[in-house]
């Protein structure tokens, strides 16, 4: 509640929630399943996602979007008004940066007027605080709630070494770094734990098992989109290029340009095989 409040603009301030299982069903056997980190909603029916984000996602934005509305339109069951729909917030907290035109670090996206930005919907509400912009600040101070849910949130350990006395001004905290310190779990926590983190892993290794199973045709693919292009260069002469060439992309450290430069060929042809995978 208390981080809710803390980054979450709203009117009225979180005082009670209550959790709902994170896993949002298709809506036929055909749909998308999906999983997120924290759902929740309080007294006024208002429904809260809250989910961290390690990995960069090209298409984060769109995904984001696509959760807080599946939620927003599973609202009204058969015979409801859609005057009962309550807003859906959801807080992506980014172990990366997602805007790097601004050095803002916390992004509230709602549906507004394009001509009078005063008049807003209020449905869906998208908050994101960029964490790797927040390490840079390093001003924090433990008076201001942001700075020290942020520094909780970019330094843990700090705080793991910190005694209960000297957080005793701040008990969600405490609470916090409590369950950060698995001696406080019992057996039977820990098993559940065990079985969560065994359930996210299953999950994470069955996507990218997928990816890498389109990754390798991917590769065929380039391999031949390759030789082509090579040849048309003049400068081919085996897969050994466009297969570090598809590494690099898939590392997607460096820029189509500068991977055209260190493999001595055209940015035309880098751009050709990372448009392939």
């Amino acid at each position: 509640m208390e981080l809710i409040n803390a980054f979450i603009q709203i009117d009225e301030p979180v005082i009670d929630i209550e959790y709902v299982t994170q896993e949002l069903l298709p809506d036929g056997p055909s749909g998308k399943n999906s999983i997120v980190d924290v759902r929740c909603f309080d007294s006024k029916q208002r429904q809260f996602i809250v989910e961290i984000q390690i990995i960069r996602h090209e298409s984060f934005l769109e995904r984001v979007l696509y959760y807080a509305s599946k939620i927003y339109g599973r609202q009204l069951p058969k015979g409801r008004q859609y005057k009962e729909l309550k807003p859906v917030y959801m807080l992506s907290i980014l172990d990366h940066s997602f805007d790097l035109s601004t050095n803002l670090w916390l992004h509230s996206y709602s549906i507004i007027n394009e001509i009078d930005l005063n008049k807003k919907l209020g449905g869906i509400h998208l908050v994101f605080l960029e964490l790797e912009k927040c390490k840079n600040l390093g001003n924090f101070t433990m008076q201001r709630i942001q700075d020290r849910w942020i520094a909780f949130l970019t330094e843990p350990e700090k705080f793991l070494a910190m005694s209960k006395h000297a957080l005793h001004e701040y008990p969600n905290l405490v609470k916090a770094v409590e369950l950060l310190d698995e001696s406080n779990y019992t057996q039977g926590q820990l098993i559940a734990y065990d079985k969560y983190m065994d359930s996210i892993i299953t999950w994470n290794s069955t996507m990218i098992e997928s990816y890498d199973n389109g990754f390798e045709e991917g590769i065929e693919k380039g391999i031949e989109k390759g030789r082509q292009e090579g040849r048309k260069e003049g400068i081919y002469e085996g897969s050994d290029i466009t297969i570090n060439i598809l590494k690099a992309l898939k590392l997607g450290e460096l820029s189509t340009e500068a991977i055209a430069e260190q493999f001595s060929v055209s940015i035309s042809l880098v751009q050709n095989l990372k448009d392939l995978i």
